[in-house]
């Protein structure tokens, strides 16, 4: 019997993991669509939805989300980083990931959200999300430095890729906290009709 609950849960995190990427993914070819206005510069958007996909996988999903976004961004980056070897794809990616979930983690740690987000208010979604994109703007913007992707400009372009990712996670958090916000009222309903 307990073999049968832990096969149905690592089914369940594959689930989340493949879910995390493919929303990952489908949200980032949706958001190429505004590289003729919004792309700042190689890596940089100043509109990245897929950002806030990333942090609402972590914050839903935790681990698995992360490995579902970092499998997911490896392998657009093989598409955006042409010509880079196989490590430098897979750190950037994992650096990335790894930025994000550190900046959710801060984020909610400071706030006192607990894990399964019962406590999650609209005010904290803007704070968390600047916490996480100042943390993943600078990591990444360095990274990128002490590879030689980019020779310059650690500020400008962490401070660019922190308004992208802010922006375009903003807009997914805010669809995340509506969709929470209506399924507690639709459990608050529920509970008043059983009564």
């Amino acid at each position: 019997m307990a073999q049968i609950s832990s096969l149905r849960d690592e089914a369940q995190n594959a689930l989340l993991a493949v879910l995390a990427g493919g929303a990952y993914f489908l949200v980032y070819r949706l958001n190429e669509l505004f590289d003729p206005w919004a792309l700042y510069s190689q890596g940089i958007n100043l509109i990245f939805l897929p950002a806030g996909i990333k942090h609402i996988a972590i914050l839903v999903a935790r681990g698995w989300g992360a490995l579902g976004c970092f499998v997911a961004l490896t392998l657009l980056s093989f598409e955006f980083w042409a010509g880079l070897s196989l490590w430098q794809i897979v750190f950037y990616s994992l650096i990335s990931t790894g930025a994000t979930w550190l900046g959710i983690r801060i984020g909610m740690r400071l706030m006192g959200i607990h894990s399964n987000l019962e406590n999650l208010r609209f005010v904290h979604l803007p704070v968390m999300d600047l916490i996480t994109t100042a943390i993943h703007g600078f990591v990444v913007n360095a990274f990128f430095i002490s590879v030689g992707m980019k020779s310059d400009r650690l500020v400008a372009n962490a401070l660019a890729m922190m308004f992208g990712d802010y922006l375009g996670s903003f807009i997914m958090l805010t669809c995340l906290w509506g969709v929470l916000a209506l399924v507690r009222g639709m459990q608050r309903r529920k509970e008043m009709d059983t009564r």
